[in-house]
């Protein structure tokens, strides 16, 4: 097993520690938690730049380091629903758009074509990791007794803008590969 696969798998292990953290009640396990993700987060970023580097782009890699993204992205964004912080119907979309642009790869690569991630969808990434960061930087404020100001807004707003790339990309999947379907 190469050691970027080892770290995806690193990552993979992470998310029910992080999700155990954020669920503790104090500061501290909050802060924890968002050291936790930030770790995972990080990793993401290390293992594609050690299996490039390393020319040692596997194909087990191509199939679990996006599942270990989803899985670390849908386990904050569901926690934050049970903790009545984001909407349901906005994780909803995402997760929705996630699973048709799968849905979309695995039947292209049936066909020997390979779907990678555009710009659109690396932004649509880099939003929900923004959104995950202020939401846990909030429950450490509030943990420690710190008011931020429309904080609620804020986050609903970041999420907002989180489905509506979403949305625009799932459609920017669709409409560059609806040729090759059919």
């Amino acid at each position: 097993m190469t050691l970027a696969n080892k770290i995806t798998l690193f990552r993979l292990l992470v998310c029910p520690f992080f999700v155990l953290f954020l669920f503790l009640g104090n500061g501290m396990a909050k802060a924890v938690a968002l050291f936790l993700f930030f770790v995972a987060s990080f990793s993401d970023l290390l293992d594609g730049y050690l299996a490039r580097r390393k020319n040692e782009i596997t194909s087990i890699g191509k199939i679990i380091d996006p599942v270990a993204d989803k899985i670390l992205v849908y386990s904050a964004f569901i926690s934050f629903i049970q903790l009545h912080l984001i909407p349901f119907w906005m994780v909803i979309i995402i997760m929705g758009r996630d699973f048709l642009v799968m849905a979309l790869r695995v039947e292209l690569a049936r066909k020997g074509i390979i779907v990678s991630a555009n710009n659109l969808a690396k932004v649509k990434t880099a939003s929900e990791y923004i959104v995950i960061f202020f939401v846990l930087l909030i429950l450490i404020c509030k943990s420690l007794a710190i008011t931020v100001r429309a904080s609620e807004e804020i986050i609903f707003v970041l999420t907002g803008i989180t489905a509506l790339l979403a949305i625009i990309s799932g459609i920017r999947y669709w409409t560059d590969n609806r040729g090759h379907l059919g």
